[in-house]
């Protein structure tokens, strides 16, 4: 909870009106290193786990286990690679919601962190 209160914190020094704030590299790794985020991908729910170690699981509503990955920072987006090449996302926060958006061309995926360990089934 401290990492999330800590990110939360650092946000706050951007203008508090803007809708969507631009997360920076240290910002992204307080948020997700060591903790889960539950989310919607392609109008599925999801849930997701970063180990601080660089590896990840990922797993979708329907799915019977998780898929393992590695991801890292890197000019502050978030990138993971789940073994057919790595991808970067922008990650941003809507100030009015909570809400953190991971953001790519057209793809936008809402989520909410949480902290530490709450890997469990979607559905």
């Amino acid at each position: 909870m401290k990492k999330i209160i800590a990110v939360i914190l650092l946000g706050v020094t951007c203008s508090v009106l803007a809708k969507e704030v631009p997360v920076n590299s240290p910002e992204v790794d307080l948020l997700l290193s060591n903790n889960t985020i539950h989310g919607v991908h392609y109008g599925k729910k999801t849930v997701q786990y970063f180990s601080d170690s660089g590896t990840t699981w990922w797993m979708s509503s329907g799915d019977v286990k998780p898929s393992e990955g590695t991801w890292r920072i890197k000019n502050n987006k978030y990138c993971s690679n789940f073994g057919s090449g790595e991808s970067c996302y922008e990650v941003v926060h809507d100030n009015s919601q909570d809400i953190y958006y991971f953001l790519k061309g057209d793809f936008r995926a809402p989520f909410i962190p949480r902290e530490g360990y709450t890997f469990s089934s979607v559905d």
